[in-house]
């Protein structure tokens, strides 16, 4: 597997600060990626850091939860998975939300109680710059 560097999002970006913070918070510098795998395949991850520690994604969505956001949700946490256990393996697994997003996680529901058994971390933007993880 190579790793690239990624342009997924600018530098101001809502995603850009949230990787800032949670890396902060998990002491590593995490950069979007654009992972190659042998066969050719790619993907791109939100967030990755240099020693394959930790694998982040961003759902960052405000205002009304529908259908597609908690689809989104429930892909990335597949993404994930994924990554940590075969792309990345060891990598820690974390999906960072917005405020409006963990609403949904923070609910008993099958979304939040797959996380959890699945070991991916869930952590909220927290104004103006900081995260914190949901329990």
């Amino acid at each position: 597997m190579h790793a690239l560097s990624s342009h997924r999002f600018g530098p101001d970006s809502a995603e850009a600060l949230a990787s800032e913070a949670l890396g902060r918070a998990l002491g590593v510098v995490l950069l979007p990626r654009r992972l190659v795998l042998p066969d050719g395949t790619s993907l791109e991850v939100e967030g990755l850091d240099d020693d394959g520690a930790v694998v982040a994604q961003f759902v960052l969505n405000e205002g009304a939860v529908r259908s597609p956001l908690r689809n989104k949700i429930a892909a990335d946490l597949f993404k994930l998975v994924w990554v940590a256990s075969t792309v990345v393996p060891g990598a820690r697994p974390v999906l960072c939300v917005s405020p409006t997003v963990a609403s949904i996680l923070s609910r008993r529901g099958w979304l939040p109680a797959a996380a959890r058994d699945l070991g991916v971390a869930l952590y909220v933007v927290t104004a103006p710059d900081g995260v914190r993880q949901l329990d």
